[in-house]
């Protein structure tokens, strides 16, 4: 079955920002660096005038030297837009002066897909499916085929609320460098059916793993409500409405016992299609509670696995809050490696192993071997 990791649909394969009102968080006048934060600027030149204070860009083919007007229809919403080349240039950076496939779309309100009140556009960045315009070719083929940038690749770190500062994203892989026992790279690969849209092929219903972990945590009595006239099973009905709706939890309201959260592990297939063969060619990681349970901000947290149709789930940014995804293009794979807080991991941090051994990391601390759930999904109880 499928699980789509959404969250990089908009924060990388769909679109990126146009403008990013950003530095360059290395300050590194080496033209190889291409590791950006989320401070790092975007800027392009010849395309749609960008507006002063008006939500109304006034997109028109016209208004580009080779503009094709196009509509995007994306998760029930249609966005109408203008599609052209600009010149793209990211400060400090190999990204300088290139030629890129352009995607401009007109704001329709404050809450477009992938446009918020301080953005005025996206432009396809490596995601084919949305990339399927005039040109069809990504801005990633546009980069990695004019020699831009050395691979196919690019590589993310996306860290929780109180570490944001170590998020980046890095065009092309490159300047890897020596990271919590390995040598930087992914230490465990997972192929995509697809290369529309990268997504991974576990081994049990999304359906299933979501509602077993949801009753674990139920079980485990690890979130209580702080109004003592809500506790007992009032208390766990309001907790488990709140966990099947992703909603917002807010810390004055409720106590969270971490230690006695479950972990789920997931089991990925490694290569596909899957085959007798190699069926049990895997890849497992384990996720602990504040894998699962995101810092939303500094007074919010919220489960952040969302069960979808039977074939698909959105696991979401927490997913890969401690883990380093990259994304092969060329080979339509995913790659995990250890990401943010990994220098300082305890038994909480994700842990990732194929069919023989754990990959990372290789010292282990031992845990309550209960488990629930089946065929691929592992919902491991804590000690009491």
């Amino acid at each position: 079955m499928l699980i789509t990791l959404e969250c990089i649909l908009l924060a990388l394969q769909a679109v990126a920002a146009v403008r990013l009102a950003l530095e360059s968080p290395f300050e590194s006048a080496s033209p190889s660096n291409n590791r950006l934060s989320k401070r790092s600027p975007v800027e392009l030149g010849g395309v749609v005038p960008l507006p002063s204070s008006s939500n109304d860009i006034g997109l028109a083919p016209e208004s580009t030297p080779s503009g094709e007007p196009v509509t995007i229809k994306y998760k029930g919403e249609e966005y109408n837009g203008v599609t052209s080349t600009a010149t793209v240039t990211i400060p400090g950076t190999s990204i300088t002066d290139i030629n890129l496939p352009v995607l401009a779309v007109e704001k329709q309100s404050a809450d477009s897909v992938g446009i918020n009140p301080n953005l005025d556009g996206i432009f396809g960045f490596a995601y084919p499916l949305l990339s399927n315009q005039h040109p069809q070719v990504t801005a990633m083929d546009a980069l990695y085929n004019g020699g831009a940038i050395p691979s196919n690749e690019v590589s993310l770190q996306l860290c929780q609320y109180d570490m944001l500062h170590e998020s980046f994203i890095n065009i092309g892989n490159t300047e890897i460098t020596p990271k919590c026992g390995t040598d930087g790279k992914s230490v465990a690969w997972v192929q995509s059916p697809t290369n529309n849209q990268f997504s991974i092929n576990i081994k049990i219903l999304p359906e299933k793993l979501v509602a077993t972990l949801i009753n674990a945590i139920l079980d485990s009595n690890a979130i209580t409500s702080k109004n003592i006239l809500l506790r007992r099973k009032l208390d766990k009905e309001k907790v488990k409405k709140k966990l099947q709706a992703n909603s917002p939890m807010f810390k004055y309201n409720y106590n969270i016992k971490w230690e006695k959260l479950p972990t789920v592990s997931i089991v990925m297939f490694a290569q596909t299609p899957v085959t007798y063969d190699n069926s049990n060619s895997v890849v497992t990681i384990k996720l602990g509670p504040r894998d699962y349970m995101w810092k939303y901000d500094s007074e919010k947290f919220r489960f952040s696995i969302k069960a979808g149709s039977n074939d698909k789930a959105a696991l979401d940014i927490p997913f890969m809050s401690q883990l380093a995804v990259t994304f092969d293009r060329t080979h339509k794979r995913i790659g995990f490696g250890p990401g943010c807080g990994c220098e300082t991991a305890t038994s909480e941090y994700p842990t990732i192993s194929n069919s023989d051994r754990v990959l990372w990391p290789l010292t282990q601390l031992t845990e309550q071997p209960s488990t629930s759930g089946s065929d691929g999904a592992f919902i491991r109880k804590r000690k009491p």
